[in-house]
């Protein structure tokens, strides 16, 4: 078997497909922000922990910062076209919810918007944040889990009936809708 040179650069490329998110976040103004991300996990369990990479100077990362809270809401089948969309450059005072067609709803323990589209809401106290060379990870307290009755299987996400959107490289993405059990000791 022969081996082809990859760029290090490209790692993200083999580490796939990656849970995809949209990020909703508020500035100092009320103005509501949000956007895709596929760079994100769990990080602890106590404190509930989970985190995001996000570009040094978008707006996701300093509104959590100024705001001290953002909603992590995963992306599934029936609203991914417009989760996908609402990576679109929009001057800091004007809405992606707005532009995308995807409808705010209050939260209920913080000040960003959850998606009312979306079965699940994720809701996060700014925990802390570590900063490489051209991303910052954001790290939020888990503080309120909205989640519609259906979108509930086993005390996880309901892959099998929502689908679940992961982030493959560049245009392409999959829909994951199959579970399978591996015993483990």
């Amino acid at each position: 078997m022969s081996e082809k040179e990859i760029s290090s650069k490209e790692y993200y490329g083999f580490i796939a497909p990656r849970p995809t998110v949209c990020v909703s976040t508020i500035d100092e103004e009320g103005n509501a922000n949000i956007a895709p991300y596929s760079f994100v996990t769990p990080v602890a369990f106590d404190p509930p922990l989970l985190a995001i990479s996000s570009g040094l100077e978008k707006d996701t990362l300093l509104n959590a910062r100024d705001m001290e809270g953002f909603v992590v809401v995963p992306l599934t089948e029936s609203w991914m076209k417009k989760g996908i969309e609402t990576e679109v450059s929009l001057p800091r005072e004007k809405s992606e919810f707005e532009e995308v067609g995807l409808t705010e709803k209050k939260a209920e323990k913080i000040g960003p918007y959850h998606v009312k589209e979306a079965p699940v809401n994720i809701e996060c106290e700014y925990w802390d944040e570590f900063h490489g060379e051209d991303h910052s990870l954001l790290i939020g307290k888990v503080v309120h889990i909205s989640a519609d009755e259906r979108a509930i299987k086993n005390g996880r996400i309901n892959l099998e009936e929502l689908g679940s959107i992961c982030h493959v490289k560049g245009e392409e993405f999959s829909v994951v809708k199959e579970a399978e059990k591996v015993e483990r000791e």
